[in-house]
Formats: C-alpha cells, sequence, structure tokens
C-alpha cells in the first residue's frame, strides 16, 4: 500500500484568479513540497505526510513514541523542520521545552548564533532525526559525545550520490561552530561539527586555509533561516551581510565567504530583534541550478521584491527581477493595512515563481510577468500561537520531491519497524525505522 497522502479536504478555500490549489493525484505527485517547520506529534506510531501542491501548504506528523519512548513528556516536546538535502531527505529535531534557551527581553536567544563569539549558549535536550518523507524512513542520530555548549547554530543536511544523479550514497549532517580542543593549537578555532552516515559517528575538523570573510566583523548566522544545500557544500545565513559555505565531508573544509549584493549589505545590527526581523524579508534559496537571494523592501508601499542569481564562479550576483506587488486576496478579504509580505519560499524549479506569507495567506508572485497571481489561505492547522515567530522569520521551507524518493533508502544501516519503542537502548544501527507503510492514522 502506498504512503498515506491525508488531505484536508475543504480546509483551503479556493484561490483568486489564475491559477487553481489542488492535491496531488497519484499520477500527478508534486515535484516540491512547500512544508510547514512545525512537525506534528502522532500518538498512532506512524509518520505520515500531508502532501499538497504548492501553494498549498504541506506537513509531516511523526511518531510521538520515536521522541519520548516513555510518553511522560511528550507534551513538553516541541518539533522543528532544519534543513532538507537537495534530493528530498530532511532534518528534523525535536526539543524538550522545559530546558529552553534564555529570553533576553522578548528575544529567545538560540534563534542567532554569533559564529565568532567567545560565549555560546548550551543546547537543550534535543532527539535529531533524518527522514525520508516519502518512504517513511527515519534515522535517529546519536547524541553528539562532544562539548555541547555553542552548538546553537543551524545544521545542514548534505547528500553525495557515487554516480549519476539519483539516490543518494551518503550524507552528513554538520554545523558551523567553535573548536571543543583543550590545546592551544586548536583552542577556539572554528571547526565543522558532522555526522558522517559512512562511520555512523559525530567528528569535528578545524577549518583550514585563508577564510575569504573579511576581518573586523562578526557573522551572525541566522538560525531560523535553514542551511542550504547547493552545489556540494552547505551555507549559512547572516542576513544582513551574507552567506559563508563549507564541503562538510572534506577532512580540511574551506570556509567561502559570499557578501550581499550591493546596497543590500547592512551595518552590523544591534541587537538579536534587528536581525530576526529583518530575516522575514531576506531569503535565500536555489532555483534552475543556480544560488538566488531574494528581498522585499519593509519600508514602504507599494511592496517591491528584488531577485539575484549568483554566477557559477561566485563572483557576481546579478538582479534578475525588481518588481512592485500589490496583494491579491480571496473575495471578501481586505487587505492588512500596514502589513508587509515575507518571504515563504523560492520555488526550486521556476525561478520566476515566488511565495509571499502575507497574513494567513500565500501569495504567488509571477517575478517575469510582475504579477501577483492570487492568494491562499494557510491552513487552520498553523498554530499562529506557535508562527509567532513569523513574525521575526520564516516557517515555510521548500523541499524537492525527486521521482525515485519514495522507493529509495536512506544510507546507512539496515531497518527496524516504528512499532518498537525503546530507542534510548538501541544500538546505532538499529535506530533506523522503516514506518508500517500500512499503518493508517
Amino acid at each position: 500500500m502506498p504512503l498515506l497522502l491525508r488531505r484536508l479536504a475543504g480546509a483551503v478555500p479556493p484561490p483568486l484568479r489564475r491559477f487553481l490549489c489542488t492535491a496531488p493525484t497519484a499520477t500527478t505527485r508534486a515535484q516540491w513540497a512547500m512544508l510547514y517547520k512545525k512537525p506534528a506529534l502522532d500518538a498512532s506510531g506512524s509518520l505520515s505526510f500531508d502532501l499538497h501542491t504548492p501553494p498549498l501548504v504541506s506537513q509531516l506528523s511523526f511518531p510521538a513514541h520515536l521522541v519520548d519512548p516513555d510518553g511522560d513528556a511528550v507534551d513538553f516536546f516541541t518539533g522543528t523542520l532544519r534543513a532538507a538535502s537537495s534530493d528530498g531527505l530532511l532534518l528534523l529535531d525535536f526539543a524538550d521545552t522545559r530546558h529552553r534557551a534564555p529570553v533576553i527581553g522578548n528575544i529567545r536567544y538560540s534563534f542567532i548564533h554569533e559564529f565568532d563569539s567567545p560565549n555560546g549558549d548550551v543546547e537543550p535536550d534535543v532527539a535529531r532525526f533524518v527522514c525520508n518523507p516519502l518512504s517513511g524512513q527515519m534515522f535517529r542520530l546519536p547524541v553528539p559525545d562532544m562539548d555541547i555548549s555553542g552548538m546553537s547554530s543551524g545544521f545542514g543536511l548534505l547528500t553525495q550520490s557515487e554516480g549519476s544523479p539519483g539516490p543518494p550514497d551518503r550524507y552528513v549532517v554538520a554545523q558551523l561552530s567553535r573548536s571543543s580542543c583543550r590545546g592551544e593549537e586548536g583552542r577556539g578555532r572554528g571547526v565543522v561539527r558532522r555526522f558522517l552516515s559512512d562511520t555512523g559517528e559525530w567528528d569535528e575538523r578545524l577549518l583550514t586555509g585563508s577564510s575569504t570573510m573579511p576581518a573586523g566583523r562578526l557573522m551572525c548566522i541566522h538560525k531560523e533561516h535553514e542551511v542550504l544545500a547547493f552545489g556540494d557544500r552547505l551555507w549559512w545565513v547572516d542576513v544582513s551581510w551574507g552567506a559563508c559555505s563549507v564541503d562538510p565531508f572534506s577532512d580540511r573544509p574551506e570556509n567561502r565567504f559570499f557578501e550581499l549584493p550591493r546596497g543590500s549589505v547592512l551595518p552590523d545590527l544591534d541587537g538579536f530583534a534587528g536581525r530576526l526581523i529583518l530575516g522575514r524579508y531576506r531569503r535565500f534559496g536555489f532555483s534552475e541550478g543556480k544560488l538566488r537571494y531574494v528581498e522585499v523592501s519593509n519600508n514602504k508601499k507599494p511592496f517591491v521584491v528584488s531577485s539575484y542569481s549568483l554566477d557559477d564562479k561566485g563572483c557576481c550576483w546579478t538582479l534578475e527581477h525588481k518588481i512592485a506587488v500589490t496583494p491579491i486576496l480571496p473575495e471578501r478579504c481586505k487587505r492588512l493595512d500596514n502589513h508587509i509580505p515575507s518571504i515563504a519560499a523560492i520555488d526550486p524549479f521556476n525561478a520566476s515563481m515566488l511565495y509571499l506569507d502575507y497574513g494567513r495567506f500565500v501569495l504567488v508572485v509571477d517575478m517575469a510577468k510582475g504579477d501577483c497571481l492570487g492568494a491562499c489561505h494557510l491552513p487552520g492547522r498553523i498554530d499562529f500561537r506557535i508562527t509567532s515567530l513569523s513574525k521575526l522569520s520564516g516557517f515555510l521551507m521548500p523541499c524537492v520531491l525527486p521521482t525515485w524518493l519514495e522507493s529509495s533508502y536512506i544510507p546507512g544501516a539496515g531497518t527496524l519497524s516504528s512499532k518498537n519503542t525503546n530507542c534510548k537502548r538501541k544500538t546505532l544501527a538499529e535506530m533506523l525505522v522503516r514506518v508500517d507503510r500500512g499503518q493508517k492514522n
């Protein structure tokens, strides 16, 4: 029986004007999905994928017993979709909110990680999983056996395939941080902390070579901006300055820095709030084989959207589109006064198509034609108490869905039924989970 693709019939009112929002059928499955970053915890013990064609929003439901085997604290865990590989694998984590990062003013410190800062916060209890959303496979990563101070920057997920494009042969989960080495040579230096599917273990590698990052300024990585997997590298983003990229598979990784387009670079922002709010209106992504950067003017009407692409040499940004956007909403819905659209997702297959978050709507913008095509309601299952974060940063993420994804396997060890619940005592090889695809919700 194929993986259950639940659809919420009638949950989304008809959109306005030229496009029709429809859920994919068995023969017309979507090429990609726009995923809500907050997966639901499902007490039934199965993983399911609420899959819809953009601009409709898709969501994962995750087996609760894999997050909390004892079942006595599941209400205290909150999940987040952290990253997607270029071939559809997902990285999720579930944090115990009883040990949350400190709040400074109205901002939680863990949203921003100062990569070169001498001080770091301590990560709460977190369960991390690599997931294939179509096959139902999951792999729970072991807890890193290393100093966890400063481990608050974003994690990325990168895959490699030995032959022609197809299912990956290996993957790495990685983040940028500072060395926990006790020796003087490595103390405080930048490192890549990583989990390799080849070894089934965590390690860390010092960044080598001379960094291309200009001196005199700290890069503040925006944690709520996903770490991008593009061009055999992972990309970490500072929305006010630029992005740095690293090959986490390398044992001698080098950090390459790419500054934002001229005119988009801002002075180092004071305080966390400025960076978080800015993250709503600036986004990196990839489409049609190029790295893209999109920004929305956030200080005047009409709202102006600018889209840039990075050349193949990584030396120059090209402005491809700059258009004024007038939101088009469904009938009987009023435009929102003093509300600025933020960036929801960049279409990975059509660089002209952009999706904007506008209150409880997703706007579809054709930048090539300079036109807003209409809007769809965000689904009711999105909890706006949680996504009050959307006032500060995006809560949707694009995920490509190759045709072979449903029949492929996560690289690594053998599989295990998700009905086995004692995850704490399992060996690393036993933590790979294949959900019973015939189990109903």
